[in-house]
This record gives C-alpha cells, structure tokens and sequence, in this order.
C-alpha cells in the first residue's frame, strides 16, 4: 500500500473519532467532505430516476389496461415480472464488472439506457411492445444499485455507511412521489388530447406522454454522472495492490463465502426481500385501491400519494441512518439489524391495518405513518450488506441482494396481490382484503427470517472491522 493511501485522515470530519471502532486512526484515505456529499447528491438523483422511470406505470395502469384490453394478472406481469426478468438476467454480470471496473462510467451507461427504453413505454402500440421496453427498463436498471452502494462504501467512514445508504434512498422516495405527482399532473393535463398519429410508430394516447417525459431528463443526468463525480479508491485488506489490475472474484468464492455465513445473509438479504414483498403490494396497488374504493380520481391520488411519500419518507430515511450511527459509535452490537427489526414490529401490523380503514383520509393517514417506519430500516439494511462484505465482493453479493429485493419482490409482491383478487375473493372491489392478507401471511416471515441472523450480523460486523482500516 502506498504512503499516500495510508495517510491519516485527521483534517476529514469523516476521520470517524469517538466511533465504536474504537480510537483508532483511519488508515484509508478519504475523499473530502464536499466531494463525498457531491456524489452523494448526484447519485442520489439516479436513484430517484430509477424508481421515478418504474414505477410511473402503477399510476397509469387502469387507462393501459382499458386501452389494451388486459386483466388485473396481466397488468401485475407488466408492473412486476417483465422489469424483473431482464433485470435477473443481467444483474450478476454486471455487477462482477463493477467490483474491478469504473463504477462511474457503469452508472452513467444504465442510466442513458433505461431512460430511453422508458420513452419507448410511452411509443407502445400493444401489451407486447410495452412489456418489451418494460424489458429494457429492467436490463438498464439491473446496473446502477451494486456499483452505486459499492461507491459510498468507498466514500464514507464504516459509522456513515448506513446515514450515506439511506440518504440515497431519499432519492428513491422522491422517485415514487414524482412518478404519482407527475403521472397524475400529466394525465390531468392531457385528458382531453386527442389521441396523436406519429408517423412509423402509431397511435400516441394521452397517457403515453408520461412516459416520454419522465423518461427524458435521465438522458441529461447520465452526462453529469460520467463527467461531474470522481470514480472513489478502493479500499480493504482484500483489495489487490495494484488498484488498475483488480482481478473478479470467481462466482463460486462468492457463494462459500455467503454460504460460511447464511444465517447472516439470510437475514440482511431474505428478511429485507420479504420487507418488500408485501410493501411493494401495496404501495403498486394504492392508487387502484382508491379508484376503486372511494372512486377517486387518479389524479388526485396520484397527487396525495406522491406528496405524502417524498414528505414523510426523508425523514424517516435520514433519521435510520443517524439512529444507526449513533448506536454505532455506542459500541451497540449489530445496531443496523436491530432498527430494521423494530421497524418491522411496528410496519408490519400497520400494512395489514390500512388497506381495510374505510375512510381515505385516516387509510392515508396510516399510511404515511407506515412509510415512515419502513423508512427508518432502509438505510441501515442496505448498509448491512455492504459492511460485512469484503471490497472485491462487494457489488456481487449487493446484486444478490438487489435481485432479492428488486427483482423477487418487484415481480411477485405486485403479482401475488393480483392472484388473491383474481383467482382467491375473484372480485376486484375486494383488492384491500388482497392486500391485507399478502401482508398479513408474508410480514411475520420477514420478522423471523431478521430475527434469527441478529446475533450473527454482530459477530459477521466484528469480523470485517479490518477492511476499513486500510
């Protein structure tokens, strides 16, 4: 290792002093202050275009599917499955390329590609075609979360990793906001558009316009994100000396390791994807609910759903990640386990309580408070897995844990929702009963699966402490 890599970093607020690491001197040399939250900052906004770009068709499903004549299942396929089969597929490699390449230029890539297939939603003449780019979106999106985690692991001290993750997520809770506010404003706007002919394309319905504009701006931001942010130093034991010269690490050395340390994994990746399993149920299905329901406008939940996510789940967010540094530097075992295992305790009988209130405001009410609750466990679950990983792993075991999360949820939270309203109360009026129960059979596996690896998170954290001191 280099003199320069092993320069104190005492002038850094992020010298990590009074942590629970001890009163150690970092060894690793960090990025500044400005430079660490500039990419923060930047890297933030590609989450929000991630969630902005897929989730804006849960507020658009009800005119896709009078426009092109496709149930509840088929509609679930469109929202879940389609984004997560490209999404699976392409997930590992790419992220085995951001464990020894340039994260930066990886994420600026993705990010140009699912914008512009995010566009092509809004040119889909038939469900074929919007599943195809729904394809598109999933492949482009499969890249960003493992190279962008991988880089604040490299950014910020071992005490800030959780604050940096969840910090990042308020992109994501800006993305769900914007794509109901956005989504809803559009569709107000364009209500009485005539339906366009576009030369070689087809028929563009109002509705399509959304696509088109929430997809446009990403192409803007991926040239800030090649240009405008730093690729960080790797850092770790584990990591080769020669940093231009990283060597993958074999898929099956990956799978030892995580399989020396399942029950660990198993609660920082398995309890964290069935937290979204039943969350992403509802949250896909709430603007339906309330058309159906209490014959809302989409508009106007879009609008309501939308404020109350970007406003109560900042909060909620920042303070996971502070709550998890506080307790870090209190020397207090597996702190980021521990917040989203009582955060569970409390979301979960909530998710089962709301989608049955029959007054929209106190469901709404409710709802905001679950948001904030699922909040504060974000942050530090993402932080988990970075933290016990060694660097040339890193964004492996993060795409498994993206594919868990991302993908599993993300095709059949939605799905399973859609199957009890189908094929179980076979009515659609009875979708709140549909989400109620996916909650209520799927959150109290998620508290066990959490409960049962908190003692050897502890321990696996103890074990990676020497990875940050290089």
């Amino acid at each position: 290792m280099t003199d320069s890599a092993s320069q104190t970093a005492t002038d850094n607020d992020f010298s990590g002093e009074g942590s629970a690491e001890g009163s150690r001197t970092q060894k690793h040399e960090l990025p500044s202050t400005k430079s660490a939250y500039w990419t923060l900052f930047v890297l933030g906004i590609v989450v929000m275009f991630t969630v902005l770009d897929r989730q804006v068709l849960a507020l658009l499903i009800e005119p896709v599917k009078e426009d092109f004549g496709i149930s509840d299942t088929q509609a679930a396929l469109l929202l879940g499955a389609a984004f997560s089969l490209t999404y699976a597929i392409a997930g590992l490699p790419i992220a085995r390329y951001a464990d020894v390449a340039n994260r930066r230029n990886l994420i600026g890539l993705c990010i140009a590609f699912w914008s512009a297939m995010t566009m092509a939603c809004g040119l889909a003449q038939n469900y074929a075609q919007l599943f195809l780019a729904r394809m598109g979106i999933g492949m482009g999106e499969s890249g960003y979360g493992p190279a962008t985690w991988s880089m604040l692991t490299d950014i910020f001290p071992r005490e800030k990793v959780a604050f940096a993750t969840g910090t990042l997520a308020i992109g994501a809770q800006a993305g769900t906001g914007l794509a109901l506010i956005i989504g809803g404003s559009v569709l107000a706007f364009v209500a009485h558009f005539p339906p366009v002919e576009i030369p070689f394309v087809g028929v563009l319905r109002p509705w399509q316009w959304a696509f088109i504009i929430v997809g446009f701006p990403g192409l803007l931001w991926a040239l800030v994100v090649v240009t405008m942010i730093k690729e960080p130093r790797r850092r770790g034991r584990s990591v080769m000396a020669v940093q231009g010269k990283l060597k993958s690490v074999p898929v099956k050395e990956v799978a030892r390791y995580m399989w020396n340390d399942w029950r660990t994994y198993l609660a920082v990746i398995g309890g964290h994807a069935m937290k979204y399993l039943f969350a992403l149920g509802t949250t896909q299905w709430m603007p339906t609910l309330f058309v159906r329901e209490f014959d809302w406008s989409l508009t106007k939940i879009g609008l309501l759903q939308g404020f109350l996510i970007m406003g109560v789940g900042p909060i909620g967010l920042i303070l996971g990640g502070k709550l998890s540094e506080y307790l870090t530097r209190r020397g207090t075992p597996g702190a980021n386990m521990q917040i989203v295992f009582y955060a569970l305790l409390v979301s979960v009988p909530l998710s089962i309580i709301f989608p049955l209130v029959g007054n929209p405001y106190l469901l709404l009410a409710l709802y905001s408070t679950n948001v904030f609750v699922s909040a504060l466990g974000v942050g530090p679950a993402t932080a988990a897995a970075q933290l016990i990983t060694p660097n040339p792993m890193r964004a492996q075991i993060g795409a498994v844990k993206q594919f868990s999360s991302n993908v599993i949820a993300f095709a059949l939270g939605p799905l399973i929702v859609a199957l009890f309203t189908d094929y179980l109360f076979s009515d659609p009026n009875d979708l709140k009963y549909s989400m109620s129960l996916a909650a209520a059979v799927l959150g109290p596996l998620a508290i066990l699966i959490v409960w049962q690896g908190l003692g050897t998170y502890a321990r696996s954290y103890d074990r990676t402490a020497a990875e940050f001191d290089e």
